[in-house]
């Protein structure tokens, strides 16, 4: 007489997946044919460390909720992993990323819905000079502590964004402790669909030039994905 309910799954021996993985790589500003960049943010991308994503989109007025930006990759095969290299506005700053799994994911008991395939890693230290931080309106080169004087605005820049021609370099990254790039790893289930945002986790304090500034700036991206050399799935 047997006591108890029998487990649902079944109880063969599996065989475990060998996988033949592909990694491509992506550069800011992410003009790729298979890559959609949703940005209310700064539509005329002009940006020169990385395509910043607005983590709570209040900009317009004909909806009361909108997403946060997001960077949408879609592949041909599935992946399975994704970097993401970039910095903060304001540390620590964060990455999320939502991601579609391939029906094979699930097993027959698995409940519809129960479990949302999303992804999120915190407190990612390292962010990029703001422009109140670097940027100076002077005709006259600014000069360090020790009477160097700093860098000039580079040549595109300035051809990119005219107005630049009346602002000096008044720091770099020497001065700033903070400063440096984050890699947030994933390991997600097999999608040929992923939704990519983040943003900072603190709100800027009161007396701050730029209270609302606390996106994250996406600069590289890799995204591998997966052939099965023999597929094995559960039955």
């Amino acid at each position: 007489m047997k006591i108890g309910r029998v487990p649902p799954y079944p109880h063969d021996v599996m065989e475990r997946e060998e996988l033949d993985l592909t990694t491509y790589q992506y550069h800011m500003p992410f003009n790729y044919g298979n890559i959609t960049v949703n940005r209310r943010y700064l539509t005329d991308a002009m940006e020169f460390h990385g395509v910043e994503m607005n983590p709570v989109n209040s900009v317009g007025a004909d909806s009361k909720h909108y997403p946060p930006d997001t960077i949408v990759i879609c592949e041909k095969e599935p992946i399975v992993r994704v970097v993401v290299i970039g910095s903060a506005c304001v540390p620590p700053g964060f990455v999320q990323l939502e991601c579609m799994p391939e029906a094979s994911f699930y097993s027959s008991v698995d409940v519809p819905g129960v479990s949302a395939a999303r992804f999120r890693i915190e407190n990612l230290w390292g962010m990029h000079m703001r422009w109140d931080m670097w940027a100076s309106k002077s005709n006259n080169d600014i000069a360090d502590m020790e009477g160097k004087p700093y860098k000039d605005i580079p040549p595109g820049r300035l051809e990119l964004v005219p107005g630049l021609r009346q602002y000096k370099l008044k720091s770099c990254y020497r001065e700033s402790p903070l400063v440096g790039m984050s890699s947030a790893i994933f390991e997600i289930p097999e999608s040929k669909k992923i939704k990519i945002s983040g943003g900072c986790e603190i709100c800027a304090w009161s007396d701050d030039e730029y209270p609302d500034d606390v996106h994250y700036s996406f600069h590289t991206i890799r995204v591998t994905v997966a052939r099965k050399t023999e597929a094995k799935y559960r039955t």
